[in-house]
């Protein structure tokens, strides 16, 4: 026995050579196309791994006793395919049937099939993927996904199954917030680079039965079957959002996308595949923007938000289209004094049912839909306007949108209109945001920089808000800084929000940039801020927005000094 003791004193026992059956489904299993065998009875033998995902099969149904369980078991076949599929196995068993037979089904997207005889007594289906669909869908070019094309067929034979084999399905649309920001920042090949290893993480995230497609720009959506508690698709969303989140390497630049997950569950959400993925889309929506991303499963209230924002849409084209839109004015003074030195124009929405809508109710919708180059130059034209009615050098400042800088024709438009108006260009300022000047890269800082060359003043709003602020001071020589609203809130309270303040006005003065605070409200505010320093301010404790007819009496009641 010397040497031949196995672990625990016992004697190694022979191994048996594999039978005829496992050398089969090994062989089956080097594939590259999926594989079922069954005989003259239609009962099942061997199916490949290959076959299994490529059908959307659970491991049980596996062992499926006869075809028609197989392919009834598999999602990503309708009724018809699975009955046209069923006929030509029975039909292939026949004495005079063909000794090959290929089909080709529009029940099952993306798939071909092939019947040979394999022994006497024994054929096989065969199942290979198809890249392209007739009708040009099937691989997403980019990603190597499927495409929307594929998703929508799967999803519509998923639907289709018969009701004892449906299962439950799950839709999940995913969004990435941020790519568009790295298409114009770091350029499209980073952004390409990132949506492959977006895909790649998801295809990893996900069964072999489900499916995973890129369906537009930065939109994602996975199929999952055999959902038979939503805690499921709960715990693949929550997988995707960790996945997706986490930190990307891209030819050496370190990248962080915002991900957003919308669920909607057959059949308890819908019955029918548009249904499906319109209520994930509606799911999605509802999950914020900021943050580290998250998920929503679809709920009915969702529908009733939906369909209103639906009305609003409508009723927003048409307020641009009919010029429904209004400014009204906030002054600016110069501290201590408390003396007017000009307005911010703000934009409200006079909605015939609803009345005077302030812009946060709409300006993110007429971003979303693509509106905002029009409404801001209403809005630079009307402020424009109305600053030539007002006495001495007092100016107008107005907010600039993303959209307004897109074409790059930002400095010939309002020269054009300042001299129509008359306006001298040092009474106009434009206020940006961090947001704006990293939409736009390089060709915003070019076109404010052209701007200010003509003597129009820039200022940066919410200074202090973003995550490079103090950043874009290097790139750009701002004119004025205004600190926001929620640090002048806590003013009062002490801490951060006091060291914030003092920070600001400090690197105001040592830069030679004014500094302006807004949102000020009560005299405990102003306080602070006149022992930090600081030199101008706007808010309710000097005014609140007025329509342009009552700006003449705001103007009589600050021009003489009012504060000690």
């Amino acid at each position: 026995m010397d040497g031949m003791a196995a672990e625990g004193g016992g004697a190694t026992k022979p191994q048996k050579p594999p039978g005829r059956g496992q050398l089969a489904a090994a062989a089956l299993e080097t594939l590259p196309d999926g594989v079922v065998s069954f005989d003259a009875d239609l009962r099942v033998g061997l199916v490949s791994g290959r076959a299994a995902a490529l059908l959307g099969i659970a491991r049980t149904a596996r062992h499926a006793q006869g075809v028609c369980d197989l392919l009834e078991a598999s999602p990503r076949l309708d009724r018809e395919a699975v009955a046209v599929l069923a006929a030509a196995c029975l039909t292939a068993t026949l004495p005079d049937a063909d000794a090959e037979a290929d089909l080709r089904l529009a029940g099952a997207p993306g798939l071909r099939f092939g019947i040979r005889r394999a022994t006497q007594g024994t054929w096989v289906l065969a199942i290979t993927p198809e890249t392209v669909l007739a009708g040009g869908g099937g691989i997403d070019p980019l990603t190597g996904l499927s495409d929307r094309a594929m998703f929508e067929a799967r999803l519509a034979a998923a639907l289709d199954r018969p009701a004892r084999r449906r299962g439950g399905t799950a839709v999940l649309l995913v969004d990435l917030d941020g790519i568009r920001a790295v298409n114009q920042v770091l350029g499209h090949a980073i952004g390409e680079d990132l949506l492959h290893a977006a895909a790649r993480r998801l295809q990893a995230a996900v069964r072999d039965g489900d499916l995973v497609a890129r369906m537009a720009g930065e939109e994602f959506a996975v199929l999952q079957g055999e959902v038979s508690d939503p805690a499921h698709a709960a715990a693949l969303a929550t997988r995707l959002v960790d996945l997706l989140g986490r930190a990307y390497l891209i030819a050496g630049e370190t990248v962080v996308v915002t991900p957003r997950v919308g669920i909607a569950l057959a059949p308890t959400d819908g019955a029918e595949a548009a249904q499906l993925l319109r209520r994930a889309a509606m799911a999605r929506h509802e999950v914020p923007g900021e943050g580290h991303g998250g998920w929503r499963r679809f709920s009915p209230e969702m529908d009733a938000r939906w369909q209103e924002a639906r009305v609003m849409e409508t009723a927003l084209r048409r307020a641009v289209a009919e010029h429904e839109f209004e400014l009204h004015y906030q002054p600016q003074v110069a501290l201590p004094e408390g003396i007017v030195t000009g307005f911010e124009a703000l934009i409200r929405w006079r909605h015939p049912e609803r009345g005077l809508l302030a812009p946060s109710t709409f300006l993110p919708m007429a971003e979303r839909l693509g509106l905002m180059r029009r409404i801001g130059a209403w809005v630079l034209r009307e402020a424009c306007a109305a600053a030539t009615q007002w006495p001495g050098t007092l100016s107008v400042a107005v907010n600039l949108a993303p959209a307004q800088l897109e074409d790059g024709r930002l400095p010939e438009t309002i020269a054009a209109l300042l001299e129509e108006c008359g306006l001298p260009p040092e009474r106009l300022e434009l206020e940006v945001t961090e947001t704006v000047l990293l939409a736009n890269g390089d060709g915003a800082l070019s076109q404010l920089l052209a701007l200010r060359e003509a003597g129009v003043r820039i200022a940066m709003d919410d200074f202090g808000t973003g995550h490079s602020s103090l950043t874009q001071l290097r790139v750009f020589p701002f004119d004025r800084l205004k600190i926001d609203r929620s640090f002048v809130k806590d003013l009062p309270l002490g801490g951060d929000a006091t060291a914030i303040v003092r920070a600001v006005t400090g690197l105001g003065r040592s830069l030679g940039i004014a500094v302006i605070a807004e949102g000020v409200e009560t005299e405990a505010q102003l306080r602070e801020l006149l022992a930090e320093g600081c030199e101008a301010a706007q808010g309710y404790l000097f005014g609140r927005p007025v329509p342009e007819a009552e700006v003449p009496a705001v103007i009589g009641a600050l021009r003489a000094p009012a504060l000690t």
